[in-house]
């Protein structure tokens, strides 16, 4: 026989190679799991699957409010009342209408969510806060929708005193004083609702509105009327926006498992 036989390779080394073997075999796994890929703008999750094996998509469902009457007229705030907020507005007119629009008809301020058809599940809490401010003798927004669970901060911007008076149905409501100018609280809420009165009993003009919910999807019209609802995923579901003053207004709509899904909602005078 030509040549030295090779000595047999000790046992614990080969056990520790097939280790770094498995241990790699398992983080290609993990990262697989995890990894995200997009196909006609619908971002899909690895791994989430229905029961025949098809995966599912997380789309953004898009849109507008429309508001098919004309608005009616802005009428102007009288804050003769209180001196500091006559000076926050100084040589101006503030105006405010519960119905606002902008040249195209498009509503803001409207609470759009999904109101049927999503899976039972965990939905983790966010980890970022909200803000209601009081700025200009105004609440900034005028709605707001928050996760339940999540934490809201309620700002006075102004040096002035404003009480928050917060008339929650299936919530406990809350009425806090806040004298000096940036001072802070921090509130949350327990179940969802939809249309929280916020008012401050000092500054009568003053209205905003809270909506809480138990999942992420939802989102507040802009001025131009639009919204989005990110990470949707596919299915069937009712779609409900929600006005202050005008109430609610429904539609159904089917979201792809790929692409996007775009509705438009008309709230009727």
């Amino acid at each position: 026989m030509n040549g030295a036989a090779a000595s047999p390779e000790p046992s614990n080394g080969r056990a520790k190679r097939w280790a770094s073997r498995i241990a790699l075999a398992g983080l290609a796994l993990g990262l697989a799991a995890y990894s995200t890929f997009t196909i006609s703008g619908a971002v899909l999750l690895a791994g989430d699957h229905d029961e025949n094996g098809t995966i599912r998509g997380r789309v953004s469902l898009s849109g507008g409010v429309q508001f098919a009457g004309e608005a009616p007229a802005p009428e102007p705030i009288d804050m003769a009342a209180d001196e500091y907020c006559l000076s926050a507005h100084e040589g101006e007119t503030v105006m405010d209408s519960p119905v606002l629009t902008d040249e195209n008809g498009r509503l803001r301020d409207v609470v759009v969510y999904v109101k049927e058809g999503l899976a039972d599940g965990d939905h983790p809490e966010p980890e970022t806060t909200e803000l209601l401010d009081q700025e200009g003798c105004l609440y900034a927004p005028r709605s707001l929708a928050v996760r339940a669970g999540q934490t809201l901060v309620i700002r006075n911007s102004d040096a002035t005193l404003h009480n928050v008076n917060v008339k929650a149905r299936e919530n406990r409501g809350f009425n806090i004083g806040q004298p000096i100018k940036g001072i802070e609280a921090k509130r949350s809420f327990d179940a969802p609702e939809i249309g929280i009165e916020v008012a401050c009993d000092i500054h009568g003009w003053m209205h905003a509105n809270i909506s809480v919910f138990d999942h992420p999807y939802f989102d507040v019209t802009r001025p131009d009327g639009g919204f989005t609802i990110e990470g949707l995923p596919a299915g069937d579901y009712v779609i409900e926006a929600w006005h202050h003053a005008l109430g609610a207004v429904e539609t159904a709509v089917n979201v792809p498992a790929t692409g996007s899904a775009e509705i438009e909602l008309v709230f009727e005078p």
